[in-house]
């Protein structure tokens, strides 16, 4: 296994963390406490979890039981969240995630889901960052965190107005351009920084022929090249992947212990090929974001990057609402008035505006069904 130094902290983290949202059957509480249990023993020390993540916090806690025997000895990390955006709500969230886990102490809690930097003003001005320190004076926690799916742009805006001790942000050989901007802000900051949905929330390994670009080596899977593509970031110090089996934990593990430095030279031919690979995918470079409706099309063309690869509308709704935070009826998924600036200004000269269409009539039709109910 690799460790990493979690940015200017003196913790050593696990190349690879268990990221708890994806176990296969929450009821089967033996099943996914042994699987927490065999990443540990496999050597992954960093595990994320949320009070959002249905029985998650109590499943980690089963496995912890055990797993505190031999802490002081083989030491790991814990790290949830809370997205209460008052001080009070946000305290009863960590008494219970605490109290789910039977730990006396979080070691990395998170401002959870910053989307926008309106709700990060939110919380700021109710008092959310100063009720973390209070919770960090009382040992309640180790290190102040903040999870987001802000733009590079702005997470380098947030990291400097508060200095948050790490950061976890989507990343991926999907949309490494997207937040690019951010992981050099944290790098250049010195903050810890925990990568989600390494491999595209599982649309890479599904799209083997389309994703081959991320492979380095040739004996690798495309696991492996994509999770080493991350490997060699120096700006990452965690890739979390969501497990459902150990056969998962073991390929994860597998893509820390053979990896190999990759050069520039092959870095950037996997960054060009980025290109070539997604065919008529969104590469999120970001030359459309100043529509001047301020619909923020990078997101909404990741969310039909999500429908195109999946084919399934289910996806692109639940990308919009869970992951941006855009609900059905929201005036943005309607305001293009087709002025063609942001065609213009596309790289790859991509239909955007027949896409913000399709997106808006998918829109309209799942709230016309939900009338109907």
């Amino acid at each position: 296994m690799l460790y990493h130094k979690y940015g200017d902290t003196e913790v050593k983290v696990s190349a690879v963390g268990f990221g708890g949202m994806r176990f296969r059957d929450q009821n089967d509480v033996e099943q996914c406490a042994s699987l927490v249990k065999y990443a540990y023993d496999s050597g992954i020390t960093y595990f994320d979890t949320a009070p959002g993540y249905g029985k998650s916090e109590d499943l980690f806690g089963t496995a912890f039981k055990e797993m505190l025997k031999t802490r002081k000895e083989k030491p790991f990390y814990v790290s949830t969240k809370s997205n209460k955006a008052k001080p009070d709500d946000l305290r009863r969230d960590l008494e219970n995630s605490l109290s789910r886990m039977g730990l006396d102490y979080i070691d990395f809690f998170h401002m959870w889901c910053i989307i926008t930097m309106d709700q990060y003003q939110e919380r700021k001005t109710n008092g959310v960052l100063q009720e973390l320190e209070k919770f960090k004076q009382e040992g309640l926690i180790r290190h102040i965190c903040v999870s987001t799916h802000l733009s590079g742009e702005n997470v380098e805006t947030l990291l400097k107005d508060y200095p948050f001790e790490g950061v976890l942000l989507g990343y991926s050989a999907m949309n490494f351009a997207y937040r690019d901007e951010g992981l050099d802000a944290a790098a250049n900051l010195n903050r810890g920084v925990v990568v989600m949905n390494p491999l595209g929330g599982g649309l890479i390994p599904d799209n083997p022929d389309r994703f081959g670009f991320v492979k380095s080596r040739e004996d690798e899977t495309i696991v492996e090249g994509a999770l080493r593509f991350l490997f060699n970031d120096p700006r990452i110090d965690v890739a979390l992947v969501g497990f459902s089996e150990r056969d998962h934990v073991d390929q994860a593990c597998s893509a820390a212990e053979g990896f190999e430095p990759i050069g520039k030279d092959k870095v950037d031919a996997i960054r060009t090929k980025l290109n070539d690979s997604f065919d008529h995918l969104c590469t999120s470079c970001g030359y459309c974001d100043n529509c001047p409706q301020e619909i923020p099309i990078p997101k909404l063309m990741d969310v039909y990057n999500h429908y195109i690869l999946t084919g399934k509308r289910e996806q692109l709704l639940t990308r919009l609402k869970y992951h941006w935070g855009i609900e059905l009826d929201d005036d943005i998924l309607r305001d293009c008035i087709r002025c063609g600036q942001c065609e213009a200004e596309c790289t790859q000269q991509l239909p955007i505006c027949d896409r913000l269409d399709e997106i808006e009539e998918i829109a309209d039709k799942e709230l016309a069904k939900a009338k109907q109910k």
